[in-house]
């Protein structure tokens, strides 16, 4: 089983709004719903791909139960905290005319210590059953950043392996205590630390330096995912992807990444894979593939270049 912790999903309602004029009166084209946070994201990815997956994180009242019921519809075990405020609500904003997708994200309902160690504890119950860890997105008001950390430190202890996605001070917590396998989330930012995004080479001297703390790092910024395990480096140039395709995209990497883990793929294999998964992801209506035949449909436009 795959636990994958979501510390603080959303519902996202993203908005189709041609011709998008701050200030001013707008129509709305398209609009649609759905369960969202990296964690939930990924849930629902590696469950098309056929694995069995519980989903935990915290949750609130009204759109958090929108979010449970959504993961049990699909055939995901939920094992979710239960808070007292409302699970956060994101906007997304695509204007196709000018080709600009705007973000509007809510910081998510504040967690106590009561909540922190009833979650604490349901990890640790999970943990007996669970394979693999994934611990995705951004934290909650009243949550350090050192908890994740503590959460690999407890998984890696039982010997069940760990994938982080989170921002910088989350991971840079995180990788004294060794996780298997750790992306930054690097959305709307240029640098990472000492790091500049902007540059391969820098670029690539971040995924290293992941790599000494995690059996496999994960870059993705710039259109370019790198793939980094010891000495070894693969580099895959991502094609450009519509709007709408943006949104997931770095979700639906990290999850066909996961899946070639487990059938203890190449390097290389890993990196086409997890690539192929992130263009079926932004092919598909909203954003998540829904079959390993989309995926397989996306590998010959896959170009790895080994040695990156």
């Amino acid at each position: 089983m795959i636990l994958t912790v979501t510390l603080n999903p959303s519902v996202d309602k993203v908005f189709e709004v041609p011709g998008f004029l701050p200030g001013a009166g707008n129509r709305i084209e398209g609009t649609f719903t759905q369960p969202g946070g990296k964690g939930v994201n990924i849930a629902f990815m590696l469950r098309a791909l056929g694995h069995d997956i519980t989903a935990m994180g915290f949750a609130g009242d009204g759109p958090g139960r929108f979010i449970q019921n959504s993961l049990r519809d699909a055939g995901i075990t939920t094992a979710f905290t239960l808070l007292a405020g409302k699970t956060r609500t994101n906007y997304a904003l695509i204007d196709p005319d000018a080709g600009t997708l705007t973000m509007l994200r809510s910081p998510g309902p504040e967690v106590n210590p009561t909540d922190i160690a009833a979650l604490r504890s349901a990890f640790e119950r999970m943990l007996g059953l669970a394979d693999m860890v994934v611990i995705a997105g951004s934290l909650p008001p009243g949550l350090e950043p050192t908890f994740c950390a503590e959460l690999v430190r407890l998984a890696t202890a039982r010997g069940v392996r760990v994938a982080v996605n989170v921002r910088e001070e989350v991971l840079t917590a995180a990788l004294p205590a060794r996780p298997f396998l750790a992306e930054p989330d690097l959305r709307d930012v240029t640098t990472y630390g000492e790091y500049d995004l902007s540059h391969h080479e820098g670029r690539l001297a971040l995924a290293r330096h992941i790599a000494e703390s995690a059996e496999i790092a994960v870059v993705n910024a710039e259109q370019e995912v790198l793939v980094v395990s010891g000495n070894d480096s693969v580099l895959v140039r991502i094609p450009a992807c519509g709007l709408l395709g943006r949104i997931r995209l770095d979700d639906a990497l990290i999850a066909g990444v996961l899946d070639a883990t487990t059938s203890g793929d190449s390097l290389e294999k890993i990196a086409r894979e997890g690539v192929a998964a992130a263009l079926a992801g932004a092919a598909a209506p909203n954003g998540q593939f829904a079959s390993r035949e989309e995926i397989r449909s996306c590998l010959d436009r896959v170009e790895v270049i080994t040695d990156a």
